[in-house]
């Protein structure tokens, strides 16, 4: 396809017992929680296909963004406007997201500062209805410096009400960059597609996953680039378009497909085909969704990687072609606001 025209949740019911131990210790909370928001049950009381270094602030970040999904019908909210102000360290970013899911027994995490991460079917007692996927939204604010993170507090009952607990500032082992590092990252990013990725790696945070020895080099670059541009509060132009041809310039790379997204905007879908293995977190892909004009960034999917039975061919499946489209996570709204709990 020739390039597009330029003009501007929470936990599975059931681990696999072949999935890496460490990352599943990171996962465990944020998985718990999703399964029960899908199943509707009560509960007392962040990283490619990726998960960072498994550690407490990691599972907090997961679990707590994960409480926040509410169960959406056919609503759709516009997509608010990039923001043009230079944000104040003190500033928050505000993420709206929708995630769209086959409506199965799954496993996912998301990154520190955005809803980049992993996406796994896992078998349970639950049936897998893959004809009638489940809509979820979320929102979420990190400060631009990354000192803090905030979510709704549904405790209350007021809508404006959030939760906020301390991040460590800047990069810390196990975290993605927050926002204030990724855009000076992206706003000094060269023009050509082989130096702007030389920078992107050289800056950003590499994965801890234990499997990422058996993935191409492409797909590691690949999860390292789309986790910088979703962790932006706002993307020039031309680092827009010089990220579109990193992208679609690695070894192995699918696309750009033409798409909708989460909300019915059309979008391109790109990622990188490479290894799989039917275990647990390994043979699912992510693919990132741009704006097929501007290039900006739309969110991300997850498709089947390969051809595999949920919890094995003697499980009886479901079966999962290579393709299948698993979920969608949309980003609806990013905009910098001056506290936790403004959504413009």
């Amino acid at each position: 396809m020739a390039e597009p025209a330029m003009d501007e949740m929470t936990a599975v019911r059931q681990l696999r017992a072949d999935a890496p131990v460490p990352d599943l210790a990171r996962l465990a909370p944020a998985r718990r929680r999703l399964l029960d928001e899908i199943e509707g049950r009560s509960r007392h009381g962040r990283a490619g296909w990726k998960l960072k270094a498994a550690g407490a602030v990691a599972a907090v970040t997961a679990a707590a963004l994960l409480s926040t999904l509410t169960l959406h019908g056919e609503d759709r909210t516009p997509a608010q406007p990039v923001p043009t102000a230079t944000p104040r360290p003190t500033s928050w970013v505000y993420h709206q997201v929708r995630l769209v899911l086959l409506n199965c027994p799954a496993g996912m995490s998301f990154s520190e500062y955005s809803e980049v991460g992993s996406f796994d079917l896992s078998p349970g007692t639950r049936p897998c209805d893959t004809k009638t996927p489940k809509s979820f939204g979320s929102d979420r604010w990190i400060r631009y410096d990354g000192g803090s993170t905030a979510v709704p507090d549904t405790s209350t009952g007021d809508p404006d009400d959030v939760r906020a607990w301390a991040e460590p500032a800047g990069s810390a082992p196990g975290q993605m960059l927050p926002p204030r590092q990724t855009d000076a990252l992206l706003t000094a990013l060269p023009d050509d597609p082989d130096a702007a990725l030389k920078a992107i790696l050289k800056k950003s945070v590499p994965t801890r996953v234990t499997s990422a020895w058996r993935l191409t080099q492409a797909q590691r670059d690949f999860a390292e680039v789309v986790e910088v541009l979703s962790g932006a509060s706002a993307v020039p132009a031309d680092g827009a378009r010089t990220i579109y041809r990193i992208l679609t310039g690695l070894e192995g790379a699918t696309g750009p497909v033409e798409v909708t997204d989460g909300e019915g905007r059309k979008v391109v879908a790109i990622g990188v085909d490479g290894n799989f293995r039917d275990a647990a977190y390994e043979r699912n892909s992510m693919q990132v969704l741009l704006d097929p004009e501007t290039f900006a960034y739309r969110g991300v999917r997850w498709v089947a990687g390969m051809d595999y039975y949920v919890g094995g061919k003697a499980s009886g499946g479901p079966f999962m072609a290579k393709g299948t489209v698993l979920a969608t996570a949309t980003r609806v709204a990013t905009v910098v606001v001056d506290k936790a709990g403004d959504r413009n």
